[in-house]
């Protein structure tokens, strides 16, 4: 045994320094693989050696993983349990890719459930507030990384997730400012806004010039990031966009036919459906060259009664440009359905997805019992191996 050990080459050897050897596997080659390896097996290889480990850690290997998971996007989930005092995130193939299984995948397990999330991932990134308190999470490597904490001095808080693909950095912008129902005046909203970069020497906040064009902001719903731009909606009537990399902040005017809620920003694009006599109508609003176009089509008024008893919203769309239909509840014991319409195609489809309200995750595993479970969905989700 000890002899065939000898002969067998170490799985600890110095890569680097095999890669001309017939015998052996070429670093490059390794690298490749591991770049498109699914993440569990790539987390679960940092302990092969040091050399993986310092491989698997690196930006290279990081955005070269990128590049081909951004094909496989996936749905997130995200519910916190009260019992427990945990917040629970899955994912799940986006319907229409490669992948054929619907089942989720249990990612990770937030033991404070006062995180909130209130938008869309970024490159596989989680912004999470609670409080005074901003952190962002990587369900990939399950870690979370704390922001030092801001000074309320008594007013909300927003946080939003953005990226620059120009310089390659992620920022956090924080929007403090009182809400609308308080009885201060508008000189003293007190409105501010401060950007922390992630990874900069200078882990601190920092603020911004923010010049008032109009009324000051009453609240911040939703949140995207497209193309360098966080994008977000402030009252009915206003849609604000962030530069991540200009760090500037400009106000786009939305349609004057229409209001804005909480579900209406995902690429520029404004869902919402109202109840008609016979139908309910899907309105498109898209916004090109600073003009709005709408796109308008009738929804059968069976699909029109699903809408209603299940109570469906959306938070956008997936890669296939179907919108993405949830229902915020999720049901004990019943199968997790999402439903997506093709507003060109005017059809509509669901998939039932696997994993998350069977028994066995319930019961067995966090012991859920049978009671109803708040739940987010968002798509666009791609699974991230950078570290903090």
């Amino acid at each position: 045994g000890s002899i065939m050990a000898a002969m067998e080459p170490s799985p600890t050897r110095d890569l680097a320094h095999d890669q001309n050897s017939p015998k052996n596997i070429p670093f490059d080659l390794i690298f490749e693989i591991l770049s498109r390896l699914p993440a569990k097996s790539i987390i679960r290889f940092l302990s092969v050696c040091k050399l993986w480990y310092s491989t698997i850690r690196s930006k290279d290997l990081a955005d070269s993983f990128l590049i081909h998971s951004k094909t496989r996007p996936r749905l997130l989930f995200t519910f916190k349990h009260f019992d427990s005092r945990k917040r629970f995130i899955f994912s799940a193939p986006e319907h229409g890719t490669e992948e054929n299984s619907s089942t989720a995948r249990h990612d990770m397990t937030m033991s404070d459930l006062v995180y909130y999330i209130k938008s869309l991932p970024v490159n596989g990134l989680i912004c999470c507030t609670r409080g005074s308190s901003i952190a962002v999470c990587n369900p990939t490597t399950r870690q979370i990384l704390k922001l030092p904490d801001v000074t309320l001095n008594e007013r909300d808080m927003y946080a939003r997730l953005g990226y620059d693909p120009v310089q390659d950095q992620y920022k956090v912008l924080c929007v403090m400012m009182h809400d609308g129902f308080d009885s201060r005046t508008k000189d003293n909203i007190e409105q501010e806004h401060f950007v922390f970069t992630l990874g900069c020497q200078q882990q601190e906040w920092r603020k911004i010039e923010f010049i008032d064009v109009g009324d000051p902001y009453t609240d911040v719903k939703g949140g995207i990031c497209i193309s360098g731009g966080i994008y977000y909606v402030i009252g009915h009537k206003k849609i604000a966009r962030f530069d991540v990399r200009s760090e500037k902040v400009e106000l786009i005017n939305a349609p004057q036919e229409d209001m804005l809620n909480e579900e209406d920003i995902k690429k520029v694009i404004v869902y919402h459906s109202s109840d008609d006599i016979t139908t309910i109508n899907a309105h498109c609003w898209t916004l090109e060259d600073e003009s709005w176009n709408i796109m308008t089509c009738d929804v059968p008024t069976e699909w029109g009664d699903l809408f209603r008893d299940k109570g469906l919203s959306s938070t956008g769309d997936i890669h296939t440009g179907e919108v993405m239909l949830v229902s915020d509840t999720l049901e004990s014991s019943k199968p997790f359905t999402v439903y997506y319409y093709d507003m060109i195609r005017e059809s509509f489809r669901s998939a039932t997805v696997e994993g998350i309200a069977d028994s066995e995750f319930r019961r067995g595993i966090h012991g859920f019992g049978k009671r109803n479970r708040d739940m987010l969905c968002f798509p666009g989700h791609i699974e991230n191996i950078m570290f903090f």
